[in-house]
């Protein structure tokens, strides 16, 4: 793939006198991945991830000692902890003075270990299918399974690693992914260290009284059906403060397409671009595409003279809970507040619509049954490539969104014909109501 020609495959010892191999792709923030350097991007399961993330970052890729191309013959694979060396190894011989990290799986372990003893050097933490639990994570049948894929591993690696494989891909996967993705297992890693890489994980710690230690934005994947419990996921973003969760339908551990592949690649670019202390004013095509919504309360000077102060200030905070929720329900990032409204961002525009749907809904239920009390809310929405600084977003795209909403009606989604576009197919159907807005509902 002509990914492998742009890879840089170096070498680095760590303190322990281990050779730990690392290579580096694409320009901008670094983002640190433990995978394994050749195999990955010849027929990992995570080549496209890595491929498409080279676009938007500088992808710092290493080789966990006992596999790939770093040294085979070690002794210290007896927790996570044992690799915090290479890691270290490898981000000084970069000499990174800041990066994010994210964790896949079992690496997501690593990412926490490093962050707790060296805070100051993360500036972001992306999990995928991690499980901060250890063992106990799982229930009794799956602490089986991994036991007798332990037996079977050792006495063949070539029939283990197709069980091994199966049990990572259980849906989605043809026969050819398979032993493509058992073949990568082979060529990562000896029986022996494979062996011991599933016992650890029969050992491992509860990390969870680590979790609320981390202070920096923190994104947090896991599939619904993933064989590392969704449970586990959703606990680990739910003890991180601060910390975004992004559930993922399917039941794959590892990505089986194209598009399992690009839900671990978009999240992720538009979360590192919008978060963290790094950021300064950039370009508007340095920002990946994201959906903006604005919200208005109808009349909010009128509620004022009419409630009074305390009154109108309890509307407010009715309106920003239930905006609140509708955007952790729908995965959106609150900007900013406005006064009047609130101001938020999202992944994916036909999360944005169901959003405002479901805020429209919410007050259309409140006004029915106060209708003496009743408050109208006015959403905008566009999407675009904003300016982003500090924690705000800048530019067109961000101002249209604003206009939107400041033309809506009372009780009214106003979107951009781009919005629309975006998704067509999704559920949504849309009444066309001038040149330049369109106005948005949810289809019966």
């Amino acid at each position: 793939m002509p990914a492998i020609a742009k890879q840089d495959i170096r070498f680095c010892k760590t303190v322990d006198g281990v050779t730990i191999a690392y290579s580096t792709m694409g320009q901008g923030l670094p983002a640190v991945f433990p995978t394994h350097l050749e195999a990955d991007l010849v027929e990992g399961p995570f080549a496209e991830v890595f491929e498409a993330l080279a676009q938007h970052c500088m992808l710092v890729r290493f080789d966990k000692r006992g596999t790939g191309l770093s040294d085979r013959d070690v002794s210290d694979l007896s927790s996570d902890e044992s690799f915090v060396p290479d890691l270290e190894a490898v981000v000084d011989a970069i000499r990174l003075p800041k990066f994010a990290l994210y964790g896949l799986s079992a690496g997501g372990r690593l990412a926490l270990h490093y962050y707790v003893k060296h805070p100051d050097r993360v500036s972001h933490l992306v999990f995928y299918g991690t499980n901060p639990q250890g063992f106990k994570g799982y229930d009794d049948e799956q602490a089986k399974q991994r036991l007798v894929a332990l037996t079977v591993i050792r006495a063949s690696w070539d029939f283990g690693s197709k069980l091994w494989a199966e049990r990572m891909m259980p849906y989605g996967g043809t026969r050819e992914d398979i032993e493509r993705i058992a073949h990568w297992l082979r060529v990562s890693a000896t029986a022996d260290v494979a062996g011991k890489q599933i016992e650890l994980g029969s050992k491992r710690s509860d990390l969870r009284h680590l979790l609320d230690t981390v202070s920096v934005p923190t994104l947090v994947i896991h599939r619904r059906g993933d064989q590392v419990p969704f449970a586990a996921g959703r606990e680990l973003a739910s003890k991180i403060p601060g910390a975004r969760f992004l559930p993922l339908e399917g039941n794959n551990h590892l990505p089986a397409t194209h598009e399992e592949a690009m839900e671990l690649v978009t999240p992720v670019v538009e979360f590192l671009a919008l978060t963290g202390d790094h950021r300064q004013a950039r370009s508007a095509d340095e920002i990946p595409p994201v959906t903006l919504m604005f919200t208005d309360i109808e009349g909010s000077t009128s509620l004022t003279q009419r409630l009074g102060d305390e009154g109108a200030q309890r509307l407010l905070r009715e309106h920003n809970e239930a905006v609140r929720r509708a955007l952790d329900s729908y995965n959106g990032k609150e900007i900013k507040h406005t006064g009047d409204g609130i101001m938020a961002s999202f992944f994916s525009a036909s999360r944005a619509v169901g959003c405002a749907v479901q805020i429209q809904q919410t007050f259309a239920a409140r006004n029915t049954a106060n209708p003496e009390d009743a408050v109208r809310i006015r959403i905008g929405l566009n999407a675009g490539e904003p300016i982003a600084e500090g924690n705000d977003l800048f530019g067109a795209s961000v101002q249209l969104a604003r206009r939107i909403c400041d033309r809506a009606e009372p009780s009214q989604v106003l979107v951009s014909d781009v919005v629309r576009q975006l998704v067509s197919g999704k559920g949504f159907t849309f009444e066309h109501i001038g040149p330049e807005v369109l106005k948005g509902k949810q289809a019966q």
